[in-house]
């Protein structure tokens, strides 16, 4: 390609870049419908500065939940490395998985504290347990290891009983492991993906598996449900692809996608939709998450290209034994069809997850993920730019690192739970709240703000962006009066530390 070409065909990209990250923008002012922006206690069917204010009068909705967590705290220790931790889609409960063969279930109804509900050993767990999926009633939960089968934990109704029950995929494969679980929103179907290349679907109701998709050229380490229908399933491989299904035009001896996204050159790690039909995002062994939209698929030359380059670059470098040495070098591929891409987190020793920050609280405006580097690393998805940085280690200095692999961000209140290998910190609850004056200062700094666990002091002097003027917000939208939000009798909300 001549540099003319080149030029032309950059300034291309950018501008259809510029186009879906103005049209994403649109939806924060009219924010799209998603599957869990409404909880049991129906929050935000009423979308006026009446009911919300009247719903907090009734308690319905608490601003002083945790006036006591201006500082990160421990919540949890394991004797070894947590893999898998997430809150439950209405936020009340909290499960753990770690590499001791345990699952752990924690009470997060409570304001102050987090009592540990439930305790299982489970069965046949070959390394460690590797993915949970928590059922959307919370009765089940369902795990995978190396093993020929998912395996159904079903459990009470005080959860403190269970019964363990092997949901056999038949795979054709020895050696074999599903890496990734998700359960359909109706709770009927579990998906998986696995070391075979293949994508399953179990089927809960007729207790057989439905469909066993040849799908990718290597293990298949993220699947995800696109939106609510169950029909739209995505997956990411260690092909370096991103492979989108529809499942009512699916033929199972002879399995073509409806859309490729090619633009990663490593594998990839974790999927997150947005649960819009229109956006995902993608971690990677690259070093980077990138931003898909779903009217923007890869043509074929980039396909091709894709495959070229990941044949030929750090074929020496493997990301569960090298984390310490030199990274991938960072390369854009040609004709990379992506939004936007992030980077600053590090992806090593395991499948780093990342996630969209929550509809509730945030409108999805940011981006959340674990890193090898011992850190959880936030992003503004319009800008790119690391907006936070939290530290595990309450050391900045510590050598060792201690890699957080999983991340979850409370889907109505104000903290997130960070799940780390760290045995002494395998849960940290982190307060936050993202102020606008100090937003600004992040953004336009190269570095980003990093906290750590201990030593946490407030910033002084500074006027906190409150949940409640997020979340009237998210109603009105921009066009909503400062002087609308009278901060003088919320002395209890969270600011961010320095």
């Amino acid at each position: 390609m001549s540099s003319d070409n080149r030029t032309e065909h950059n300034e291309s990209k950018t501008a259809e870049q510029i186009e879906a990250l103005r049209d994403l923008n649109s939806t924060y002012v009219h924010p799209v419908k998603c599957s869990y922006q409404t909880n049991s206690k129906k929050l935000v069917q009423k979308k006026n500065l009446i009911s919300v204010i009247k719903q907090r009068e009734m308690g319905l909705i608490n601003f002083h939940r945790y006036p006591d967590a201006r500082y990160r705290e421990v919540i949890a220790t394991m004797a070894r490395p947590t893999f898998c931790g997430q809150f439950s889609e209405d936020g009340q409960r909290f499960l753990s998985a770690c590499q001791d063969y345990r699952i752990r279930f924690y009470d997060t109804t409570s304001s102050k504290t987090f009592p540990r509900l439930a305790e299982i050993t489970v069965d046949d767990v070959g390394w460690s347990i590797l993915d949970t999926a928590l059922s959307p009633n919370r009765k089940d939960v369902v795990y995978s290891t190396w093993s020929d089968c998912i395996y159904l934990v079903k459990l009470t109704d005080n959860e403190h009983e269970s019964s363990i029950i092997p949901l056999n995929l038949h795979p054709e494969s020895h050696s074999f492991s599903i890496f990734s679980l998700q359960y359909s929103v109706d709770g009927s179907e579990i998906i998986g993906g696995s070391n075979d290349t293949c994508v399953y679907v179990y089927d809960l109701h007729k207790q057989q598996r439905t469909l066993r998709v040849q799908a990718h050229g290597d293990d298949i380490n993220a699947v995800r449900f696109i939106d609510n229908s169950n029909s739209l399933i995505v997956s990411g491989s260690d092909d370096n692809l991103i492979l989108v299904w529809d499942r009512r035009a699916l033929n199972e001896s002879q399995p073509k996608p409806v859309g490729t996204f090619a633009g990663h050159t490593n594998g990839i790690t974790f999927i997150h939709s947005r649960m819009d039909t229109r956006y995902l995002i993608s971690n990677s062994k690259d070093q980077s998450i990138k931003l898909w939209d779903m009217r923007r698929f890869a043509n074929e030359a980039t396909i091709q290209k894709s495959y070229t380059i990941s044949n030929n670059i750090n074929n020496s470098w493997d990301y569960r034994y090298d984390a310490y040495g030199p990274r991938p070098q960072r390369f854009d591929l040609p004709g990379d069809p992506s939004v936007r891409t992030y980077r600053g987190h590090s992806v090593g020793y395991t499948l780093i997850r990342c996630y969209f920050s929550p509809a509730f609280t945030t409108g999805q405006r940011y981006i959340i993920t674990g890193s090898s580097d011992g850190c959880i690393h936030i992003y503004d998805i319009l800008t790119g730019s690391t907006e936070l940085c939290l530290r595990v280690s309450h050391d900045p200095d510590e050598s060792r690192e201690r890699c957080v692999r999983d991340v979850s961000w409370h889907p109505y209140e104000n903290y997130i739970i960070s799940t780390s290998w760290d045995s002494y910190r395998a849960h940290v609850r982190w307060t936050h709240s993202f102020d606008e004056s100090i937003d600004s200062k992040l953004s336009a700094s190269s570095d980003p703000k990093i906290i750590s666990v201990k030593t946490p002091h407030l910033l002084p002097n500074r006027r906190p962006t409150t949940l409640r003027r997020l979340l009237i917000q998210q109603f009105y939208g921009d066009n909503l009066d400062d002087n609308s939000d009278n901060d003088d009798d919320d002395e209890d909300d969270l600011t961010l530390p320095e």
